[in-house]
């Protein structure tokens, strides 16, 4: 549990709420050491993926897009 929540404080959206490596270190190598809890993360699905496929198989969420490259 201690490493799933060290993880999620090195993933925050902002880089100044992210932990530097030598905490990140002395998270690990002290159990005693106190691990803050994680910001709410600024975007979720609310349960569903959050993504939608229109009939051109592009997927999108909001505003932002990503295209499938595919070989020939």
């Amino acid at each position: 549990m201690r490493l799933i929540h060290v993880g999620l404080l090195c993933v925050q959206e902002s880089a100044a709420d992210r932990p530097t490596m030598s905490d990140v270190l002395l998270m690990f190598s002290n159990e005693h050491s106190q691990v803050v809890p994680p910001k709410r993360p600024a975007f979720t699905s609310g349960g569903s993926s959050g993504f939608e496929i229109d009939k051109d198989n592009n997927v999108s969420v909001n505003t932002l897009t990503a295209s499938v490259m595919d070989g020939r």
